[in-house]
């Protein structure tokens, strides 16, 4: 059975190389963790060119 996190990052108003350093913080507590990133999908929000990162991850669970 699989198991999904998603986690937002805003990047409207952050400049990239502090999206970068959230985003790498954000899988690297997730790798510790078991997690796998799955996808990263942008999502446009109020006119922004992209607004926030949806990071989608997933792992294993229990047996069935």
């Amino acid at each position: 059975m699989q198991q999904h996190e998603v986690v937002e990052i805003r990047a409207t108003g952050n400049t990239p190389e502090s999206v970068a350093a959230r985003m790498q913080e954000v899988l690297d507590e997730h790798d510790a963790g078991g997690w796998s990133l799955q996808t990263v999908q942008p999502i446009i929000y109020n006119s922004s060119t992209t607004g926030y990162l949806l990071l989608v991850f997933q792992r294993e669970v229990g047996g069935r």
